[in-house]
């Protein structure tokens, strides 16, 4: 079952060993899976364990056991998200363009970017800063927000936004969005 009382999510987690990871992961996922909510992550202190363990789901299963960002972009921009500790809320939250993580499972460090033509890249980037800050004893809503009234006063030229039109999404840099506004696509979110 996912945790929905905010007051439980907020004690950081513990170090784990990748064994115990890996154990815990078959169970996120399986949580993941099971939800009678659509979810793309999880961690493992949404379903109650307190230990340093993620998964995010956008492209493929990604596991991640320990995991830390160790490198991130100054640039930001505003992202709609929700949570599956929280159905039905969605806010716009500022997420960092790129990042890099490390994670005791994977060899090689992870690179994760917004700046893309691909908008599950921009997706897979927000959701891993996502159910990292969730390890972190962080939620959404301690992340700074954009109300959707005062969006377009706030978003600066070169801020990147994701808009859409129909089922078509872009994540691109506010004063390239501006014409596309006038065409009919709207901010996300």
């Amino acid at each position: 079952m996912i945790l929905t009382n905010k007051s439980k999510l907020e004690t950081p987690c513990d170090v784990v060993s990748i064994k115990e990871g890996e154990e815990i992961a078959v169970r996120i996922l399986d949580e993941l899976r099971n939800s009678k909510i659509p979810g793309v992550g999880l961690a493992a202190n949404q379903i109650g364990i307190n230990k340093r363990v993620c998964v995010v789901n956008v492209k493929e299963p990604l596991v991640l056991i320990n995991p830390r960002i160790v490198e991130h972009s100054e640039e930001q921009f505003i992202f709609p998200e929700s949570c599956l500790s929280f159905p039905k809320k969605h806010i716009r939250t500022t997420r960092y363009v790129s990042i890099t993580v490390e994670s005791d499972n994977h060899v090689d460090k992870l690179s994760f970017t917004a700046d893309s033509k691909e908008v599950n890249d921009a997706f897979e980037c927000v959701c891993v800063q996502h159910e990292i800050d969730h390890l972190d004893g962080i939620t959404m809503y301690d992340r700074k927000f954009v109300k959707p009234a005062a969006v377009s006063n706030k978003i600066g030229r070169n801020e990147k936004v994701t808009i859409e039109k129909g089922s078509e999404t872009k994540t691109l840099k506010y004063k390239k969005a501006e014409s596309l506004l006038e065409d009919g696509w709207t901010l996300a979110g």
